[in-house]
């Protein structure tokens, strides 16, 4: 945790609904205050625990998301509104959470989750919490997280049922004890199959409540047990987990990951076929000379944010490129073509030489 110091008179005012709470009180408040906590996926789970960290006075919050805000987000995740759409999430979520609360550091990354990213985005923060919609990059965080030893709350919803557990390294279950090898493109998506937000909303805040027990040194309720619960017919559940010694991921015998696609396959989004091309280094593009060099390549700008272009190929192939290297590709016919449009941006040659102390994103 970073080093605690007294409250200000501003923070004593800003806090002083929980404070009153004899759980926190003025020491718990300053753990709050001192802490670091990541937010991994800014969808449905994502938007309302960033939001309620960021309002109990999280010190650092670091937020990470690869994807745009779609017109089809709107109806669970609050962080953005209708003129946010097509634009970075980390992006827009980064400022509306700035402006909830001016006295915390956001850092908001753009990167893809992995085997390759996990641990340089986990490795500096007390605790990490699941805001995620698929389960590879959650094996990939579930085992950075091993190792370094930080706790990981994970949580997952569709239609109206939910779950949630917290992880302690060594002291739990991870979570390739209860729910290993699953395989994303054999798993209900809520795009097809819908998801109630208000299910969101109570996994939301038991995660965060969660978190904030931890941040303040109290045992985490959810420790070696699994919350399942059914909203619309009111039913929960609490099953008691147990550490598994043929575990892949913290067993006896560990085994390498499951193979992680190169390129995400979205489906239709907005009746368009969709592709994510992860990018294994965070390539910090310099995102105004792209755009320059697109537009004298013949592609067309679309958006310009802070930590995303989105560019038109002259087949009609809508490409958001972010900061990181990521590219969603709108409209390809397949990977191939998604890959050859990828491999024409050459985005390596745009990596800016800025400092990591001149980036603008706060990281």
């Amino acid at each position: 945790m970073n080093e605690k110091r007294r409250l200000t008179p501003v923070e004593l005012d800003r806090y002083s609904r929980q404070i009153a709470l004899d759980e926190l009180g003025f020491s718990g408040q300053e753990r709050i205050r001192g802490s670091s906590v990541l937010v991994a996926g800014l969808g449905g789970l994502g938007s309302p625990v960033s939001m309620q960290l960021a309002g109990m006075g999280v010190g650092r919050l670091r937020i990470v998301d690869f994807d745009v805000v779609e017109a089809s987000n709107l109806h669970r995740q609050y962080l953005y509104g209708s003129s946010s759409i097509g634009l970075p999430k980390a992006e827009v979520a980064a400022r509306r959470l700035m402006d909830l609360n001016p006295d915390i550091v956001i850092e908001p990354l753009t990167l893809s989750i992995n085997s390759r990213t996990a641990e340089r985005i986990v490795w500096d923060v007390d605790v990490v919490v699941d805001g995620l919609d698929r389960m590879a990059p959650r094996y990939a965080l579930n085992r950075a997280c091993l190792k370094l030893g930080i706790p990981y709350i994970f949580a997952a919803a569709i239609t109206t049922y939910g779950a949630c557990s917290t992880i302690v390294p060594g002291r739990t279950a991870c979570l390739e004890c209860f729910q290993g090898g699953l395989d994303d493109e054999r798993l209900e998506r809520c795009a097809v199959v819908g998801v109630l937000p208000s299910v969101l909303g109570i996994l939301a805040s038991i995660e965060s409540s969660e978190a904030i027990r931890l941040v303040v040194g109290l045992e985490p309720r959810l420790a070696n047990s699994l919350l399942l619960c059914d909203v619309w017919n009111m039913n929960f559940e609490e099953i008691e987990l147990r550490r598994s010694d043929a575990c892949p991921a913290c067993g006896l015998s560990t085994s390498p990951p499951l193979k992680e696609a190169e390129i995400i396959d979205l489906c239709a989004r907005g009746g368009k076929r969709t592709f994510v091309l992860e990018q294994s280094d965070d390539l910090d593009i310099d995102l105004a000379a792209l755009a320059s060099a697109l537009t004298e390549r013949g592609f067309t700008i679309d958006m310009i944010g802070k930590l995303g272009i989105a560019v038109v190929s002259s087949s009609g192939v809508r490409a958001t490129i972010l900061e990181s290297g990521v590219v969603i590709m709108e409209g390809a016919r397949d990977e191939e073509e998604a890959s050859a449009l990828h491999r024409t941006l050459n985005l390596p040659t745009f990596h800016s030489a800025r400092p990591v102390s001149a980036r603008e994103d706060g990281r």
